[in-house]
């Protein structure tokens, strides 16, 4: 089967506006070997370190570059983390299969240990065959699976004052209490497969947030890091619209968009052809949309795009040029 790469959602890495990220975890999968299970692993295993309930990499679908992990009906797969108070902003994308059955989780851990005590904060019930989507602390938003294409599930996590928001598609589906115990701990992530259908993850990260004016210049306050086109042909295009949740008013935007071509002659990053064989559109407060064309096995293809803001420049008049 061909890999697919979805023309929407396809890059995770989102901020809020007015805000710096630093990201403390980030994996996309492409390190491992394809067909092989990634239990012991890049901080990767089986539920209480058991191996028989690991998931294998695929490279039938990915949100950026060419892999992802497929969780099987008969995956619980784990990573731990040793994150203490703060603010902290977990994503992770997603892609369910139109025909899939059964039902499969996405669950946050405040306590892991192999063996015990564990302690659920997040466990969002995904039925495959329904399509409905069951959070605990529901916000009720009605919320349905989107089919065949990457989605982002963003977890929105304040440790100091235990609580939590849970978006999927960018709209909220819950929020309440992180910690009935207040620990003020992230231990770890569980992918549950439950035996339902595959489900496939990529691009799972986490980001530090400190409420600032960090995004005026010159730090960005959105970069999708490097998507590489699906493959195609090089004369044809495609487009992906990327979420960016940069907010304010896009007049106060600078945008930076970027090509890299990699072939037998190696890496080439140039401007070279913008406007013409790749190029931005449809820029909102919340998306915009990028295009350049299909890689070749040969040739391939990657964009960058980066947005400054001046939204926080509360100092400068209309007619003045902004200064921070």
């Amino acid at each position: 089967m061909r890999k697919q790469v979805a023309a929407l959602a396809m890059a995770a890495v989102l901020g809020l506006a007015g805000s710096t990220w630093a990201s403390v975890f980030s994996e996309d999968f492409e390190s491992y070997t394809v067909g092989a299970g990634v239990h012991g692993q890049g901080g990767w295993k089986g539920w209480n370190n058991v191996a028989a309930v690991d998931a294998p990499i695929s490279n039938l679908f990915a949100a950026g570059g060419r892999q992802s992990v497929e969780i099987l009906g008969t995956s619980d797969l784990v990573h731990e983390f040793d994150l203490a108070s703060g603010k902290w902003v977990l994503t992770a994308m997603q892609y369910i299969l139109s025909d899939s059955r059964g039902v499969t989780y996405f669950i946050l851990l405040s306590t892991y240990n192999d063996g015990g005590p564990h302690a659920w904060s997040v466990q969002t019930e995904y039925d495959l065959s329904a399509g409905t989507i069951t959070p605990w602390n529901p916000s009720g938003s009605g919320m349905r699976i989107v089919y065949d294409q990457w989605v982002q599930i963003k977890v929105v996590i304040d440790l100091t004052a235990n609580t939590y928001e849970e978006y999927y598609d960018g709209v909220q589906i819950a929020t309440g209490e992180w910690d009935t115990a207040a620990s003020g701990t992230l231990a770890a992530i569980d992918l549950y497969g439950n035996g339902a259908s595959s489900v496939y993850y990529d691009d799972i990260k986490i980001d530090s947030a400190t409420v600032s004016s960090g995004s005026c210049f010159p730090r960005p306050a959105y970069d999708s890091g490097w998507i590489t086109t699906p493959f195609g042909h090089p004369s044809e295009f495609y487009a992906a619209t990327l979420p960016h949740d940069v907010g304010g008013d896009p007049d106060n935007y600078v945008v930076d968009l970027q090509r890299k071509v990699s072939g037998i002659a190696g890496p080439n990053l140039s401007n070279q052809g913008l406007g013409t064989e790749f190029s931005y559109s449809f820029l909102t407060a919340r998306t915009i949309t990028v295009s350049a064309p299909y890689s070749a096995v040969d040739l391939m293809t990657s964009v960058r795009v980066r947005i400054w803001t001046y939204e926080c420049d509360t100092d400068s008049a209309d007619t003045e040029p902004k200064s921070e």
